[in-house]
């Protein structure tokens, strides 16, 4: 048997036992000398052994280990006691500092939002301050139309109605609507039949007495008519008496019967005859033998009628007289009587001289070169002397030899000294047609060829000095040109195979102009709705609506002509278009490629670069474009060169010459 010094305590057993199975691998690290208050010492030699105290001092060491192991349990449940708490205290601060977080999150998102939406609505009221200026103009135009169109509803063509919801709801309410209308008519005309019948009848009764009343005026303006002739023919019976009577009977004899002369002198002398009563057209046509005395009154009225007619036919020829219109018989482009005149006033131009005569103190004209300058009118001047004027035919080889001998010829002439001169004698021919009311396919194509030179002109010499080309008075001779060629093609008839372009540049040409807008809205829909016509609509409503980008966009489908005729209208486009993106990208950092800006306005990077700073616009070293509302400028007077921008036009040209576009084989 163990002894029970050596056996451990039930307690202790099963304290340890506890300590150990809750996962505690190590002893208590404490030294049983310090409590005890004794050294032990190595190497001691032992000292005798008591059981009792040995067992005391066990049990004494067992229960100190229990307790610190109990107290150790204790403030290990009160640590995890602590710690779970202070965790959920800092899991519920950190949830709370999440809400926060969370919040001012949405707050910062809601203010860039603010600021964004701001940004936005600064750039759109920049955008829209011009638009909100015309906004008052618009409206009126837009009244102005709805009463046009609301008058002439009747006349437009209805392709189809918008319905707005359900189609057959619309159409349901549209015969209710329908049938108590025609309920309401029947219950206002119901007691209106008999007044109708009474009002019929006294409609017969008007148009029965109206037509006697004609028929009365009809019978009275016949006898007024007899009463007169009654009146004419007793006047020439009164004066054929008195002639008679101063003549003497002899005298009358030998008028009226020279052949029964013998006869008449063998009357006696006294014998009187009774006056007759002829008329000069009788003596004129008098038989022989007398046969004149036995006319009847039919007859003296069929000759006073006759009298009448011949009458009106000769004021009818006098009046036609006046009216005649003059006709040119020159059949040369210059007449001989003006190249005689000029000869000898030195007055001849370097296109007309003969040749080998240049150094002569009078050169000489070329009578195959020559053109009829224009002449102002002048009081005593006569214009219309036949031999000074050239038929339509001779006009238009004049106009075809001023484009393809002059304008497009191959020799190296300035081309303002060539303009001055085809300008002036297109004048003179313009001059000539006019004085003899000249009109037909001549006078169309005269007017075709003039437009298209005018047109290129003004193209051409963009940007000369006024000494050499006015643009204003270019202008005034177009339009009227122009709205003479229109003129023709709405009232005389025949095929205008070009009707379709010249149309289209004359809203071209006059883009904004609210009359040229409505002198294409009047063509017929055939008109209308061709090409050419279509796309001038479309950068007409372009150029209405300040969208610079779409015109420049829509200007890229024209060909070349119709693009000179637009690129009066670029400059203010170009510079619509800066001034809206100066307001609508005005931002310190918001930056614009260059070659982006220079497609749109259909220029090189160069030249976009140059329109901005003429513009105040800056463009840095990065290529881009700094956008400022508050830097734009307007360019002084002559520092903008209309003609240093016309990219866009130039490049159509290519390889046509100047006779192939004036003469339309572009």
């Amino acid at each position: 048997m163990i002894p029970h010094e050596t056996e451990p305590s039930l307690l202790g057993r099963s304290i340890l036992q506890s300590t150990f199975s809750d996962g505690h691998c190590f002893r208590p690290d404490f030294d049983i000398s310090v409590i005890k208050d004794k050294t032990v010492f190595e190497n001691a030699t032992e000292p005798e052994r008591d059981p009792e105290n040995e067992k005391r001092l066990i049990e004494m060491q067992t229960f100190l280990l229990a307790y610190l192991t109990a107290k150790m349990e204790s403030n290990t449940a009160k640590l995890k006691a602590e710690a779970e708490a202070r965790i959920l205290q800092e899991m519920a601060e950190e949830e709370a500092l999440h809400d926060e977080v969370h919040e001012k999150k949405c707050q910062y998102l809601l203010q860039e939002k603010d600021r964004l939406v701001n940004e936005m609505l600064d750039l759109q009221i920049a955008a829209l301050t011009p638009v909100a200026e015309a906004a008052k103009q618009f409206t009126t135009n837009y009244k102005s139309f709805a009463t046009a169109v609301d008058t002439t509803r009747h006349e437009l063509p209805v392709k189809n109605f918008y319905i707005d919801g359900d189609r057959r709801e619309f159409l349901d309410k549209a015969e209710a609507c329908l049938k108590e209308s025609e309920k309401l008519l029947v219950e206002c005309t119901e007691g209106d039949h008999q007044d109708n019948s009474t009002s019929l009848e006294c409609l017969r009764d008007m148009k029965m007495t109206s037509k006697d009343i004609s028929q009365q005026l009809s019978g009275a303006f016949s006898e007024l008519l007899e009463l007169s002739s009654l009146v004419r023919r007793h006047t020439i019976h009164v004066q054929q008496s008195a002639e008679e009577e101063q003549l003497g009977t002899a005298r009358t004899q030998e008028l009226y019967c020279p052949k029964q002369r013998p006869v008449f002198s063998e009357r006696p002398m006294n014998r009187r005859r009774a006056p007759r009563r002829i008329s000069h057209s009788q003596r004129r046509d008098a038989p022989a033998g007398g046969d004149w005395r036995q006319r009847n009154e039919a007859q003296w009225r069929g000759q006073g009628k006759a009298q009448v007619r011949e009458v009106e036919e000769d004021e009818r020829r006098q009046q036609k007289g006046k009216e005649t219109v003059p006709r040119g018989a020159c059949q040369t482009m210059c007449p001989a009587r003006e190249l005689r005149d000029r000869e000898a006033q030195n007055r001849l131009h370097r296109f007309e001289i003969l040749t080998g005569t240049e150094s002569d103190r009078r050169p000489r004209g070329d009578p195959l070169r020559a053109v009829k300058e224009y002449s102002r009118p002048a009081a005593g001047k006569d214009s219309t002397n036949p031999t000074d004027l050239r038929p339509p035919a001779v006009l238009l080889n004049t106009v075809c030899y001023l484009i393809d001998d002059i304008a497009a010829s191959p020799h190296q002439h300035a081309w303002t000294e060539v303009y001055n001169f085809v300008f002036d004698r297109l004048r003179g021919v313009k001059q000539d047609m006019i004085i003899q009311r000249v009109s037909g396919s001549n006078c169309v194509a005269i007017l075709e060829r003039t437009v298209r030179f005018l047109i290129y002109a003004s193209y051409q010499l963009c940007g000369e000095p006024l000494r050499f080309y006015d643009p204003s008075i270019n202008d005034t001779h177009l339009q009227e040109n122009l709205s003479w060629l229109l003129d023709c093609y709405a009232t005389e008839t025949g095929p205008h195979p070009n009707q379709e372009e010249f149309q289209a540049l004359g809203l071209l040409y006059n883009l904004g102009s609210a009359r040229a807008a409505q002198h294409i809205m009047e063509l017929p829909e055939r008109l209308r709705s061709s090409p050419a016509i279509t796309l001038a609509l479309s950068i007409n409503r372009a150029f209405l609506e300040r969208n610079p980008v779409c015109l420049l966009r829509l200007t890229q489908r024209l060909n070349f002509l119709q693009s000179c005729a637009l690129h009066r209208h670029l400059v203010a486009c170009r510079r619509d278009l800066l001034l809206i993106y100066s307001h609508g990208y005005s931002s310190r950092n918001c930056r614009f490629p260059l070659d982006r800006l220079a497609q749109l306005l259909s220029l090189d990077m160069s030249l976009t670069a140059r329109l901005c700073q003429v513009y105040g616009l800056e463009v840095n070293r990065d290529n881009q474009v700094v956008f400022s509302k508050a830097a734009f400028i307007e360019p002084e007077q002559g520092t903008l060169h209309c003609k240093l921008y016309h990219d866009i036009v130039a490049e159509k040209q290519k390889d046509l010459t100047v006779g192939n576009i004036i003469h339309g084989c572009a």
